[in-house]
């Protein structure tokens, strides 16, 4: 197997629960390019739940159920832990100690089960307000949530350093923006494919160019937001990142990506 493509599966396999029978040596050192173009796969579950759930019971909220446990399956349970062990450990006055302690216990206590609880039921929410504006506007933002949560993960470690000398989080090094940027722009091209697909019918140019660029500016304004603001949570509170603050970021970006987006869509409708 060519180096490129064992650096793709190291990526895929650790944040991912997708199968795939093929032997490779794990490599981290392009997680930063790679990570967002994995979001492409959650975005694929995502879309096949929602328009499943659509043509079957056609009511927008049960399929962002259902487009939010598939991609879930497959793909986000590991950073929701993330931001479950984070919300744990993050919140209240205690030692940086006893927060590390926190972030390496499996146990969810009741800030994990209350931040977990409303994170889920606001995108929740915020997709079947986005399939309401039309199949257009909910595909575009279940294509541009995954990959500008995953750029926000990628860009936790740029902004600070690991919390421990092991664990996920020291294996998280190297990153650059450059790659950062090369991945987050090569996981928005089905974003402009969408676009210049959708532009085609008539009558309806000006709605599809709305609709593409408040998908593209949700991205990464999704991005920065995750990123830049669990970076420096953990930078004050344990004093650098661990695996969990990259899992958080991309909860929290994907969250971002899809309250901006359906705030642009109904701000310049």
């Amino acid at each position: 197997m060519n180096r490129p493509m064992a650096r793709f599966l190291s990526v895929f396999t650790l944040v991912s629960r997708v199968p795939i029978g093929a032997s490779f040596e794990p490599d981290f050192s392009r997680a930063d390019l790679y990570l967002p173009l994995v979001g492409l796969g959650a975005a694929l579950c995502s879309l096949a739940g929602w328009f499943l759930a659509q043509a079957l019971f056609r009511e927008p909220f049960l399929s962002a159920v259902s487009a939010l446990s598939l991609q879930y399956a497959a793909f986000n349970i590991f950073h929701l832990d993330g931001l479950l062990d984070s919300a744990d450990a993050m919140v209240g006055h205690i030692p940086p100690e006893r927060r590390l302690a926190i972030l390496k216990d499996s146990r969810i206590g009741a800030y994990a089960f209350f931040f977990g609880l409303a994170a889920m039921a606001a995108k929740a929410a915020a997709i079947a307000a986005l399939g309401r504006l039309g199949p257009v506007a909910v595909a575009a933002a279940l294509v541009a949530a995954p990959v500008g949560g995953r750029a926000g993960g990628a860009l936790v470690p740029l902004l600070a350093k690991p919390a421990r000398p092991d664990g996920l989080g020291a294996l998280m090094k190297g990153f650059s923006p450059l790659r950062l940027a090369a991945g987050w722009l090569l996981g928005s091209l089905p974003l402009a494919a969408l676009w210049a697909i959708a532009g085609a019918a008539p009558g309806n140019a000006a709605g599809i160019w709305r609709t593409w660029a408040a998908a593209a500016a949700a991205s990464l304004l999704g991005a920065l937001m995750g990123g830049v603001w669990m970076a420096r949570l953990y930078s004050r509170r344990v004093g650098g990142f661990t695996g969990d603050a990259l899992g958080a970021a991309v909860e929290i970006g994907e969250l971002a990506c899809l309250l901006v987006c359906l705030g642009l869509l109904r701000l310049f409708a």
